[in-house]
């Protein structure tokens, strides 16, 4: 009878792990993982219209997405078996003079990737008198506690005009091989005439 209720205790536990692994594995609802059609109708029975809607590679976009209080476009990155293993967002961009505002809005995206992530690895490295670099991410803060994800937020500085990003990447659909059924299809295709 021990091992009975210890297996059940065992059971609990593995199924509670898994429910909260699952947690982190969206976005908006959205699964890692979930084909292109899928993003697309999510996103649709969101009440959005997204751009960028077929090819291989291409983003799935959402131009203008509220990200709790703060408006922001959505990308959807899809890996070469076309799933989609990363999402970013980011605000539009704003002039010097108003630079505090995208340090309010990568301050409200990490405190929204730490209700949802969980504590970030450190304090942010960044402030409004730090000397942003220009045309590359200056990281604000990251969150190494997820394992299979990596998560950072953001500021870049492009052509005098600054924005906040933030992306979440799952790191196994990033590395995925492509499937072999695509690359036969893939030859297939090729050898065929395109009239």
């Amino acid at each position: 009878m021990k091992h009975f209720g210890f297996i059940i205790t065992i059971l609990t536990l593995l199924l509670s792990l898994e429910a909260a692994a699952q947690r982190y594995n969206d976005f908006a609802g959205i699964p890692f993982g979930a084909t292109r059609e899928t993003v697309i109708e999510e996103v649709m029975k969101l009440g959005y219209e997204p751009y960028g809607q077929s090819g291989e590679g291409e983003r799935v976009v959402i131009p203008v997405f509220m990200f709790g209080e703060l408006p922001v476009q959505v990308d959807f990155i899809f890996n070469k078996n076309d799933k989609f293993y990363s999402f970013e967002i980011r605000t539009g961009r704003v002039e010097r003079a108003r630079l505090n505002k995208s340090f309010e809005a990568v301050a409200y995206m990490s405190e929204q990737f730490t209700l949802k992530y969980g504590k970030p690895s450190g304090n942010p490295a960044i402030d409004e008198t730090s000397a942003l670099k220009e045309s590359i991410l200056n990281l604000y803060q990251q969150w190494f506690s997820q394992k299979v994800l990596n998560i950072y937020t953001g500021l870049v500085q492009k052509e005098g005009r600054y924005f906040a990003v933030g992306a979440v990447t799952h790191r196994k659909l990033a590395t995925e091989k492509r499937s072999g059924s695509s690359r036969s299809s893939e030859r297939a295709a090729s050898t065929k005439p395109v009239f």
